[in-house]
């Protein structure tokens, strides 16, 4: 009767070992907690008023960035533009806030945090529109998702 487990035998090495997707990830997961919290003190302060970039942990493994930009504009012809305009910011903001997390954490623990992006979307809601204002606000959204390595 053989027993079901996790574990994989090596025959060549004559070693068990977990599966890969079972395996402990070697990260620091307060100094990652504190690399991306921007709620207090100085990374608090926003760059700028128009756009937000915040990072949480999902679950073992994971990190969610999450952009959001308010936008206006009156035609729908520049609705469209913003949008593609958004989307081209969106990835190049998310990538440098990736870059500072990095490095805040190589600062804090002195190893490197490596991040494969694995799904990335975005998405545009209209918040306020009138009828007699052809200007309207909107939220650009975009949502990505890096597995740590």
């Amino acid at each position: 009767m053989e027993l079901e487990t996790d574990l994989e035998y090596d025959h060549m090495s004559n070693t068990l070992s977990q599966p890969e997707d079972l395996k402990e990830l070697d990260v620091d997961y307060n100094a990652l907690g504190q690399s991306i919290d921007t709620t207090w003190g100085r990374s608090s302060t926003p760059h700028t008023a128009r756009q937000s970039v915040k990072f949480s942990i999902l679950g073992q493994g994971y990190l969610l960035a999450s952009f959001v930009v308010v936008v206006r504009f009156g035609s729908q012809r520049q609705m469209i533009d913003t949008k593609l305009k958004c989307r081209d910011e969106s990835v190049s903001v998310i990538n440098a806030n990736v870059a500072a997390v990095k490095k805040r954490y190589k600062d804090i623990t002195d190893s490197a945090l490596e991040l494969k992006e694995k799904s990335s979307s975005d998405s545009y809601e209209i918040i306020s529109t009138t009828f007699h204002n052809p200007t309207r606000t909107a939220y650009y959204r975009r949502e990505t998702v890096f597995e740590i390595m």
